[in-house]
């Protein structure tokens, strides 16, 4: 009694030339393709892999980052209220969670150190958790305006999520309003040669 062959192959007759004119047909065996039980299976678990890849790299790339939308860089814009409009890119998830907000600067350097409030005086700063907030009282030179995003105590996050950009009020348009006095055109590094201190009814962080 012959044996059963393996179910993964079959017996094909294969037609050859005999060298007497003829042709002939020999018996030959050839490997089933793979069940389709085992496509599917092979199938999920390269899916399962790159789902595992795609979680991997948005774990890395998720960030939270900020960016201010307006005003613009360099910006020349008239004097009194500046609205300040900022993008938070994987902040949004956070604000409003967990005591999560946004500190406003203006003429100020964001505090960034580790564990410590990210506060300056109040006149320069103001705390909130909405994606703008309007200076008043903007008077003509230069101004830098900043956002950070920062914890319920008021710490910044490690490493820091700030978003600055330097704007200019011509000195024609400040009728008015509070002028600082000893700003400077931009340094070498692009930001005011001097930060003053300003009064302010905005309140504070």
């Amino acid at each position: 009694m012959k044996g059963r062959r393996h179910p993964a192959f079959q017996s094909v007759l294969v037609p050859h030339d005999t060298g007497h004119g003829a042709i002939g047909y020999s018996s030959r065996e050839r490997r089933r393709s793979l069940p389709w039980q085992e496509l599917l299976l092979f199938v999920a678990l390269i899916g399962l892999v790159a789902f595992a890849y795609v979680l991997l790299t948005a774990e890395s790339s998720s960030a939270p980052t900020l960016s201010i939308l307006a005003p613009a860089p360099d910006a020349a814009i008239p004097a009194g209220a500046v609205t300040v409009t900022v993008r938070a890119f994987h902040a949004d998830r956070l604000l409003g969670s967990g005591g999560y907000h946004l500190h406003y600067y203006l003429d100020a350097e964001p505090p960034t150190a580790p564990g410590r409030p990210a506060l300056t005086e109040s006149a320069s700063c103001f705390s909130t958790g909405e994606t703008s907030h309007t200076w008043k009282l903007v008077g003509s030179g230069w101004h830098r305006l900043s956002a950070q995003l920062v914890r319920a105590n008021d710490a910044p996050l490690s490493p820091a999520v700030v978003a600055t950009v330097n704007v200019r009020v011509p000195a024609s348009t400040s009728a008015a309003v509070w002028t600082p006095t000893g700003v400077g055109t931009p340094s070498a590094s692009g930001v005011p040669a001097t930060s003053p201190s300003r009064p302010s009814s905005d309140g504070g962080c």
